[in-house]
């Protein structure tokens, strides 16, 4: 019987350190589990949720990967010697018992099969004088006391699956003689889980802002919003990040690993090769929290469009005969310009959200996904609705604003020292009537019906799910000529906490005292069972060329699936 347990556990300021105890595929050991031929005994340490008794071909045992750090040393436990037995929830323990006689001076031995013998530990608890705790992989034994108590082996793994490597490890525990002859061996299937980026439309549990000088206004107006919505603000202050690195959705990618009941969350450290990443890193790293980096920074030459901004994913989805339970993950490109290639490959190789959906967004400046979609709930058919910029739109309601209230400002209030004439405020009319500003509506149009074609027919999702959000866009011939940003501010790249959308306040023409583009969302998304709550962001982040997303990151809570 094999009995197995768990422990107890330019315009964007957008404008690396990789530190050595962060995992990364050079500098760990990897995964699994063990067991012997056996029979039947009783453990102290608490039994795992299946009993494998009787089963001729269990089923593999789940084990998360051990990067988080339990014991607060600053390093991932994986790298570091063995935690006290029961003090580690990600070592998996299997009880093993030989089901015949072992001659005196025999010995246990646990090993790894190829390809994850490069990714595994494997340990045999042993006794001290502080407690029991995980020795060497192969060690003597005692027949007297294996026959009594049985083995227990420690496994676990460090990384998750790759395209070299599936999530399914082999383990064998052999006993032999001291001279090496074999007696007993038996083969172990233990299963290391996806790593699962998270739908927006999951509980937030933390909010992660970057606080400098520039942002101490907007750190202090969005910390009663975070908490009215349950969850909790983290400010990521440290001397070291730039006053303009900002970007804290840019700075990592926080998914999740669960074995069905059990949940660490895994930040993906950014490969932007700025401070920020590697704070936040640092700042993350703890218990039932790991860090893992995939790819290196590559240069100016990847300058935005490996930023985390452009990775995200849906909600769950079921489209061309195939349901993305935890939804699918979608990038932007830019011509030749991709999402980093080792990203994609790791996140695909997990065969749980992928392949990634690919789209067009050559026509933007930054060319970050969280630009032209986001969702929200609904409480009224199906449970999300999908929303994308509407140059269209915008000019059809700042038309009728127009002719309700003659002389409306766009951007009104945003005015400083040292703006160019039109540069970011400027008069309703004067907007409508510039010929080049009209006609690159209609252009950008056109991109973004492409882009919505493409999500709608990739992720299955109906016209009637679809919301259109009033935006304008603009370019400068002097930086990017043929790529363009948000001339208004771009409500599709807001916040979502639960049923609490927090957008950034559009600062538009006012009718009756009204924002007309506020007005707008509410009135499309308020009837959905979707609070729209507006925050001013304009300074530093839309003059900075991004919005409340682009500020901002969250630690989600998995909903049932």
């Amino acid at each position: 019987m094999i009995e197995v347990m768990s422990s107890i556990p330019y315009r964007r300021g957008r404008c690396a350190f990789r530190n050595k105890n962060f995992l990364s595929l050079r500098n760990i050991f990897l995964a699994l589990c063990i067991a012997g031929t056996i029979a039947a005994a009783a453990c102290t340490d608490r039994l795992s949720r299946e009993d494998l008794a009787g089963q001729d071909r269990p089923q593999p045992k789940i084990v998360i990967p051990n990067i988080d750090d339990d014991n607060g040393d600053g390093i991932p436990d994986v790298n570091a010697a063995p935690l006290a037995a029961g003090t580690d929830d990600e070592m998996l323990q299997i009880h093993v018992f030989p089901d015949g006689k072992l001659p005196q001076a025999a010995t246990v031995r646990a090993e790894i099969a190829e390809p994850w013998t490069g990714f595994a530990r494997a340990f045999v608890r042993m006794p001290s004088p502080e407690g029991p705790r995980f020795g060497p992989r192969s060690v003597d034994v005692n027949p007297a006391e294996v026959k009594k108590r049985g083995v227990v082996i420690g496994v676990e793994v460090a990384d998750f699956p790759a395209s070299d490597r599936p999530p399914t490890v082999e383990v064998k525990v052999l006993f032999e003689t001291q001279e090496g002859r074999p007696l007993h061996e038996i083969t172990v299937l233990c299963s290391v889980p996806p790593f699962l980026l998270s739908p927006c439309l999951d509980p937030a549990e933390q909010v992660q802002v970057v606080k400098t000088r520039a942002t101490e206004e907007f750190v202090r107006n969005l910390k009663p919003l975070v908490e009215a919505a349950g969850a909790e603000l983290e400010i990521v202050d440290d001397p070291s990040i730039p006053e303009h690195d900002i970007w804290m959705q840019d700075a990592v990618e926080i998914g999740l690993a669960t074995d069905g009941e059990r949940l660490m969350h895994v930040a993906l450290h950014g490969n932007r090769g700025r401070e920020l990443d590697a704070v936040f890193a640092k700042k993350a790293l703890g218990k039932d929290f790991g860090v893992l980096k995939k790819g290196d920074y590559r240069g100016r030459s990847a300058e935005w469009i490996d930023w985390y901004g452009n990775l995200e994913v849906s909600p769950p989805v079921k489209a061309k005969g195939r349901d993305f339970k935890d939804g699918r993950v979608y990038a932007g490109t830019q011509a030749e310009r991709a999402m980093h290639p080792e990203v994609i490959k790791f996140l695909e190789a997990q065969g749980a959200q992928g392949p990634v959906l690919w789209l067009d967004t050559s026509w933007l400046v930054i060319g970050h996904v969280d630009e032209t979609v986001s969702w929200v709930p609904s409480r009224v058919g199906t449970p999300f609705r999908m929303m994308i910029p509407s140059p269209r739109l915008a000019i059809e309601i700042l038309r009728q604003a127009e002719q309700d209230a003659p002389g409306g400002i766009l951007n009104r209030g945003a005015k400083r020292d040292g703006d160019k004439p039109g540069e970011f405020e400027r008069p309703v009319a004067e907007a409508l009537g510039d010929k080049g500003l009209m006609a690159a509506q209609e252009f950008i149009q056109g991109k973004i019906d492409a882009v919505r074609r493409t999500l709608q027919d990739e992720l299955g999702v109906a016209d009637a799910d679809v919301i259109e959000i009033p935006v304008l866009f603009n370019s400068d011939k002097r930086w990017f000529p043929g790529r363009y940003f948000a001339e208004t501010v771009n409500m599709v790249n807001g916040l979502l906490l639960g049923n609490d959308y927090i957008v950034p306040d559009p600062r538009g023409p006012l009718v009756n005292s009204q924002d007309v583009l506020l007005q707008a969302v509410k009135d499309r998304l308020e009837p959905l069972g979707c609070r729209v709550v507006p925050l001013d962001c304009f300074d530093p982040y839309h003059r900075g060329g991004g919005e409340i997303h682009c500020g901002t990151n969250a630690t989600r809570r998995r909903t049932h699936r």
